[in-house]
């Protein structure tokens, strides 16, 4: 993954990506990277952003909530902020595809950060969404779109990679945005292999 540098001669600093998720991207691209390199893709100085966030920790926790906070907005999108059980999902798994490609890189980081297993709070949070995310995939499943019988953790991680590797593939031009979510849902119900030899 290549993290570019945001400028910061730009008269129109509204258009400067969040300091968190260019955080996220250069935590993903290098877990070991220094606040130092995190403050330079950001375009701020190492002042400003120990400032806001004096440790690593600090800084890895925030970009864990922001993470989580787009993850909600996105199954919000999907499912409605009240539905816990996935009923009222207005296109299933495309949709929640569709949401989730976009912030790729934030749950990238989130999925990818062991020292947010040692997080009670953040680990609730994360618990909560993802289980609403298990709830389309289980309503699918009830539906006879998705085989019966497979462990939920199988559901959600096979999904997740998925996720995962269309916005990585989207992000280095391979794929193009509109067909990410089909190519997901595609392989997700499908896979790749071709159809079995006739007897």
């Amino acid at each position: 993954m290549v993290v570019r540098a945001v400028g910061t001669g730009s008269a129109r600093p509204s258009l400067r990506p969040p300091l968190l998720d260019v955080a996220a991207e250069v935590l993903v691209a290098d877990p070991s990277a220094s606040l130092a390199k995190v403050a330079e893709a950001a375009g701020i100085g190492r002042t400003t952003l120990h400032k806001s966030y004096p440790t690593r920790e600090d800084l890895l926790t925030a970009v864990g909530h922001r993470a989580i906070d787009l993850w909600e907005e996105a199954v919000n999108s999907v499912v409605g902020p009240g539905s816990a059980d996935g009923e009222h999902a207005e296109g299933g798994l495309a949709a929640l595809a569709a949401a989730m490609i976009p912030i790729g890189p934030q749950l990238a980081f989130l999925w990818r950060t062991p020292a947010f297993d040692h997080m009670p709070e953040l680990g609730q949070r994360w618990l909560a969404v993802e289980q609403r995310c298990l709830a389309v995939l289980k309503r699918e499943q009830q539906r006879g779109v998705l085989a019966p019988g497979v462990p939920d953790w199988w559901l959600v991680n096979t999904y997740y990679s998925l996720v995962y590797i269309a916005a990585e593939s989207v992000r280095s031009g391979d794929l193009a945005p509109r067909d990410a979510p089909d190519l997901v849902l595609a392989t997700f119900l499908h896979g790749v292999g071709g159809q079995p030899p006739s007897p």
